[in-house]
């Protein structure tokens, strides 16, 4: 993981309220592995862009943040309790300022696994602005 990941990680498994929903410290910086059971928390880059606005290095992150349920009522819960960790709450980045992070985009669906299960995914894409070293 870069620093910006670990920022991210370090926030959401410091979420007392969040790690006690999910039964553990499920955060993880991509897939969820096949063997852990739900519900859990991914994140992962979706995309980024250097700004290069001003000769200070500036850059705009987004990150995929989502709860992965058993149903779409208790992911969109666990979404509620990330939205409330990252939105508007600065991240503390080694070698960078964070100076601003807001969800973008809510997202929530289904899907059905292969064993006839219905999967809840809910969450949302997280802006996160840096200035400086970058993530």
């Amino acid at each position: 993981m870069n620093m910006l990941e670990q920022a991210i990680y370090s926030r959401l498994s410091g979420g007392t309220a969040l790690v006690a929903a999910l039964g553990g410290t499920a955060i993880y910086n991509g897939l969820i592995p096949a063997d852990i059971s739900l519900p859990a928390v991914t994140f992962s880059l979706a995309s980024g862009i250097e700004e290069n606005l001003t000769p200070t290095r500036s850059q705009r992150m987004v990150y995929l943040v989502k709860a992965v349920a058993d149903s779409l009522s208790l992911a969109g819960s666990l979404a509620d309790l990330i939205d409330g960790l990252l939105h508007d709450q600065p991240l503390t980045i080694s070698g960078s300022i964070n100076f601003w992070i807001a969800r973008e985009t809510i997202i929530r669906y289904q899907e059905i696994d292969l064993a006839g299960h219905v999967i809840g995914h809910a969450g949302g894409e997280y802006a996160i602005r840096l200035e400086g070293a970058g993530g």
